[in-house]
């Protein structure tokens, strides 16, 4: 391939250097999600932030054996046919931060842009897949039906758009909602979700929606339920609010109690929070990398982790199976990198030889499952939009498939 320049450091820009940092580098709750500042908030998002704590639990840390090896030049090509070693894409596509196991082992693991193993980085839009997760538990246990109405849980969701799509729809995400993405027109969908959930700040003057439980009620159809897959981060909302309500407890407090504190973690989790409290479900869980890792490795082992059972394994079983390409592809999603995909609880399916699966976050978090392979890829990212997956790296479509093939030979 042709030599690209590394990425900039946060600290090779000059992002938040000196007491105080001079006005051009100073990363605020406004800038956050921009690029290049999001170099220096993905590691700092407790500062930038209000969160609720997730207690990793008294229990000793469930402690990840190392067999390191040499993955740098491993080989990919991208659709285009560019060629690509493993190195490339870890040092190019804006990695804070890679752990690779295979066979419950570290092969690999690497810090960049001043990450380190402790460091808190945020999870973005990977948060979705552990909020499905739990929001599978319950239904595996009969406190959620996943063919039920949403209304007949969330009868203040009854006149809006969710009332009558099914649990399992919004599961899904075959939800049919309008959601303009404009996120510089008031009047579209997503600058008002945006305000109420606290990622842009209130205008002057603002009379709109303060809260999730504000902002969800009045989110309208524009379709029908159930024919195609769209990705509404508001659905992710739903769910956690269908979690609150049947547990009567902050999503928080449920990941802590059926997941977190089983783990091993080796340190806390925490969620970001709006207004009221509410957790950001659809983006914002923050932890270390390894405990990503851990969180994957143990839904590769069928929910069995640290010695105990964490997740029902018919629950891993059931999203391991996916749910309907042809949704999928009639979805707005779909692309040519991602044909014969769906969407299940929240996670990516590919349904490919390997049945490997994916969290997928803005600016490039991953965390990439592979029972076949017996792989599990954690990546914390800073990329300067908001996702190279459709960019020349394509790490969860091409570089992280050809290391599972490589590691299997």
């Amino acid at each position: 391939m042709t030599a690209q320049p590394k990425p900039l450091t946060a600290a090779d820009l000059g992002l938040m250097i000196g007491f105080p940092p001079s006005a051009d580098k100073r990363v605020t709750h406004a800038n956050q999600l921009l690029g290049p500042y999001n170099r220096w908030s993905f590691q700092h998002e407790l500062q930038l932030n209000r969160t609720a704590d997730v207690w990793r639990g008294s229990g000793p840390v469930a402690e990840l054996a190392y067999d390191l090896r040499d993955l740098d030049q491993i080989t990919y090509s991208n659709r285009a046919g560019t060629q690509f070693t493993f190195d490339d894409m870890v040092e190019l596509s804006y990695t804070d931060g890679i752990v690779v196991l295979h066979g419950g082992k570290i092969i690999y693991e690497r810090y960049l842009n001043g990450m380190q193993p402790h460091t808190l980085h945020a999870w973005a839009s990977c948060s979705k897949s552990m909020t499905g997760t739990i929001a599978a538990m319950l239904a595996h246990e009969g406190l959620l039906d996943p063919e039920a109405l949403v209304a007949s849980y969330l009868p203040e969701l009854a006149e809006s758009g969710f009332g009558d799509a099914t649990v399992r729809q919004v599961m899904d995400m075959t939800t049919a909602m309008r959601f303009r993405e404009d996120a510089t027109d008031p009047e579209s969908e997503n600058w008002q979700y945006s305000v109420a959930m606290g990622w842009r700040a209130k205008p002057e003057g603002y009379v709109g929606a303060e809260t999730a439980y504000d902002v969800l009620p009045i989110m309208q159809k524009a379709g029908a339920h159930g024919e195609r897959f769209a990705y509404i981060t508001p659905n992710t909302d739903v769910l956690a609010w269908l979690i609150r309500r049947v547990l009567n407890q902050s999503l928080a407090a449920a990941m802590q109690e059926r997941i977190w504190s089983k783990l091993g973690a080796e340190r806390d989790a925490f969620w970001i929070v709006a207004e009221g409290t509410v957790e950001t479900a659809g983006s914002g869980l923050i932890t270390t990398l390894r405990d990503m890792a851990r969180f994957g490795q143990m839904l590769l082992q069928q929910g069995q982790f640290n010695g105990q059972q964490i997740v029902p394994g018919a629950v891993v079983a059931d999203m391991e199976r996916g749910a309907d390409p042809a949704a999928f592809a009639r979805g707005p999603a779909a692309s040519p990198i991602n044909q014969g995909h769906s969407y299940h609880h929240q996670w990516w399916m590919t349904h490919n030889g390997h049945g490997a699966y994916y969290a997928l976050g803005y600016g490039g978090q991953h965390l990439y499952i592979d029972p076949t392979a017996q792989l599990v890829i954690a990546k914390f990212s800073s990329y300067p939009t908001p996702t190279p997956a459709g960019n020349e790296f394509y790490s969860a479509f091409a570089a992280f498939p050809a290391l599972a093939q490589a590691l299997m030979s």
